[in-house]
Formats: C-alpha cells, structure tokens, sequence
C-alpha cells in the first residue's frame, strides 16, 4: 500500500518488548481456534493519508498486542484495513464489505465525519460495532436537529473515543476571546459535514461570548486560491480567521492571508493539526492555532509505551493527532468481543457480531488516552480538547487538557 512500511518481524518483537512485560512472541499459541477480524477504514492513500495511516499502524499494534497476551482466550485477531481515500461514497462501500463478512466484529473508523454519516447506518444495520477515533460532528450521535429538538442517539452500534466540534469548536472560541482579547471573527469553512459543523461551533460560541463574526463565506472542497478572499477577510480587520475544514484547504488560504497582510493567527480544528498544514502555509504559519479533540498525549505517561513502541515498529509515518485514540478504539473492540466471550465462549458469527456490539457500550479501561467509556449516546465520557500552537515550524501544545469551564 502506498506509503505504508509493515512493521518487520523482528520489530514486531521489538513492540511486544515495549508494551509487554516478559513478551517474546506476537503469535498466539496453539489453543487459538476463532479467527475474528477488526476492520480499519480511513484515507491510506491521498492527501490525508498520513492521518489514515497513523491510525492503522496504531491498530496493528494494539491488535499485536491482543495476540501476544491471548487477551481473549481462543480468539486471534486479524487485521483488514481498507482504504477509503477521504471519499465517503468510498468508506460506505468499505463499510458494506465489512458488514458482508462474517468474521469481522468491529470496525475502527472512519476519519471523517462525512465518511461516518453513510458508513454508520450501514453498520447499524449489520449489527456491526464501530468506534471512530477522529468523527468530531456532533450530529452523528446526537442527531442533526439536536440545537432544536435536542440530543437523540442516532445508531446503536456507532462509539467514539474522542470529544466533538461541540468541545473544541467552543473552546477554541473561549481561548480567542478571553486570551487573545479577540473581538472580530472572520469564519470560513469547506461544505463538508466535518467542516461546517466545525466552523458553526465556533461562530456561535463566539458571538455567545460577547465576540462578532464580521465575515462569513464557504469554499468547496479542493479550493487551492484564496487571493480573493484573502483581500475580501484583510479589509475586515478581524482579529481571528478560523478555518472549519482540512489542511489541503487550510494551508494554501493560510498563506494567502499572509500574503494580503493579514497578520493574525488562523486558527482551526484538528483537520488543520497536522504537519501538511505547516509545510502549505510556509514559514507564515508560526502562531496559528489549532483545536485538537482529546487530550494532548505528548505529555501523558500512559502514552509513553505507546509512542516507544509505535517507533520501534519501523513505521514511515507519524502517530498523527488520531494514532493514539486508533489505538484506543481497536483495545476496546478487542476489550467488547472479550466481554461477549465471556457471557459466552462458543459464540461465532452473527451471535458474537451481536454480543460484541452490546457489550461495547459497557466497555471501560484505561487507555492510552486516559479513561475510555462511553456514554448513553456512545460518546466518550472523556470531553475535553487541546489547543496547538505552530512555534518555529512545529505544532506545540499550549492547552494540553482544555474544558469549556476553564475560559
């Protein structure tokens, strides 16, 4: 697969070292007799590939590990991971694939929220446990019209092991209102179901603290000149440009507003976290801000067996902003189908599929992340958000554990 380097056997023992204590094997002995799949769908080609793959590669491991502590005995876990290239008619055809073989139990994805809107019905509708470790829209667990109508859970087999634009989107508008002493907001975002949500959350959370949204525009995905509007944002002397969509957008506007002389931060969500967003924007993008769902993990000690082992694997790409909560979401897939084993340790098939599904929304560990769980909607229980700072060409945390009470 394009950019993508399997972990050699030898690394392989290399992750059981790190993560295992007295691990010296990633095989399953010999008592394995149920062969049960986890499905990965996210980009592991095209532009956001390097996301995609931080989240796979994090699954392999977890999954490795699984096998090598024959976590659930007679089970051995196997790996399918499908590319969906950011497309969402693609990831529901994956999602399709997934729900038609019988040996899979869970899926780990998709990155996007879009992808997520047409995945997870079909998902639902197989029985089939997912946990995204990246959807953000608020509406995929709580339903489109929840401002209105209020929170309604939308599909019984859907988790996620991170927070929404409901969190980060607000957050970052507090920490620009009451740090930055921002007052005049210039919003854009992309027509995607992640960044419009995204650039919603903001605008009004912005204008609820007392700021104003002095321009509004959209911009389809794949948009590469943002001269004109550039000039159009620059002649409404905002304090804050924030940007609801992904780096590919993100980083040629960034320069653009550099370009026009527009000297404030441009800020995002964590579609703009990423190094592509750095190397597109140019040396221009030192003080630009991004939202991160989740916890910082850089810092966290439960990560630090995690990111040793995720290096000694060999692989070319980063972890990424979504490596550690992929892992997440695939211990407690593993974690689930543990849980339906032990109610019952001859199920298969449709019966284990179902089991595993059920048993998810009562799964609870801690993980690399902190505190995994969900609630009645399948949210996390763990709400909070970090906010990023782009310092001498590098994302750097500033707000490694943000809650909407602390600005």
């Amino acid at each position: 697969m394009t950019g993508f380097s399997r972990p050699r056997a030898s690394a392989l023992g290399v992750v059981c070292a790190v993560l295992l204590s007295g691990c010296s094997s990633g095989v399953l002995g010999s008592g394995s007799t149920v062969t049960v799949v986890i499905g990965v769908d996210g980009p592991l080609t095209g532009k956001l590939a390097d996301l995609g793959l931080g989240i796979r590669n994090s699954a392999e491991l977890a999954i490795a590990k699984a096998n090598a502590k024959n976590v659930v005995p007679g089970v051995k876990f196997v790996l399918d991971a499908k590319d969906d290239e950011a497309d969402e008619q693609k990831a529901k055809s994956n999602g399709d694939a997934f729900a038609a073989d019988s040996r899979v139990m869970g899926v780990v994805g998709p990155l996007t929220s879009g992808g997520a809107l047409l995945m997870a019905p079909v998902m639902a509708q197989a029985g089939l446990a997912e946990v995204s470790p990246s959807n953000t829209a608020p509406g995929l667990t709580w339903g489109a019209d929840y401002r209105t109508n209020g929170k309604k859970r939308q599909y019984p087999t859907y988790f996620r092991t991170v927070t929404t634009d409901a969190v980060q989107g607000p957050l970052l508008a507090r920490y620009a209102h009451s740090r930055l002493k921002a007052g005049r907001a210039a919003v854009i975002s992309d027509t995607k179901a992640y960044g419009s949500n995204l650039a919603a959350e903001f605008a009004t959370a912005f204008e609820e603290v007392g700021g104003k949204v002095v321009y509004r525009t959209t911009v389809k995905p794949g948009t590469t000149d943002f001269a004109k509007i550039a000039q159009l944002i620059a002649a409404q002397d905002p304090d804050i440009v924030y940007y609801g969509g992904e780096h590919p957008e993100g980083g040629p506007l960034g320069a653009a507003l550099k370009a026009a002389g527009v000297k404030v931060p441009l800020a995002g969500g964590d579609g703009l976290h990423t190094d592509g967003f750095i190397k597109a924007a140019g040396t221009a993008s030192d003080g630009d801000l991004a939202s991160q769902p989740g916890i910082s993990v850089e810092g966290l000690a439960s990560a630090f067996g995690y990111l040793d082992a995720y290096r000694a694997a060999g692989y070319k790409e980063e972890p990424g902003p979504f490596g550690a909560y992929g892992y997440d979401s695939t211990w407690a897939v593993i974690q689930a189908v543990a849980k339906a084993r032990q109610s019952n340790e001859d199920l298969t098939g449709a019966e284990l599929r179902k089991a595993t599904a059920d048993a998810l929304q009562n799964v609870s560990f801690f993980g690399v992340t902190g505190d995994v769980s969900f609630d009645e909607f399948g949210d996390t229980h763990n709400q909070v958000a970090s906010i990023y700072k782009v310092q001498k060409g590098a994302w750097t945390s500033i707000v490694p554990f943000g809650r909407l009470r602390d600005f």
